[in-house]
């Protein structure tokens, strides 16, 4: 099943929604780190064909760390 990830990024914190048919399936919370937050994507949502976030003040390490990784990250 294909999953969509939002991601809210602030300094200490980054909000995480996964979307899977339409529905909100998990929704929490993770030190705003690319490695931890990709280690909550893996278990959370597997299936993940998109992960989104806005552009801010650590967008561009954001989007380098979570691609180094293979997640499917854009930054809109």
């Amino acid at each position: 099943m294909a999953q969509y990830i939002g991601l809210d990024v602030s300094l200490k914190e980054t909000a995480v929604s996964v979307r899977q048919d339409g529905k909100r399936i998990w929704r929490g919370k993770c030190p705003s780190d690319p490695k931890l937050l990709a280690g909550v994507i893996a278990k959370r949502a597997p299936e993940a064909i998109r992960i989104v976030f806005e552009t801010g003040p650590l967008s561009v390490w954001f989007f380098h760390a979570l691609r180094e990784e293979g997640l499917p990250a854009i930054c809109i």
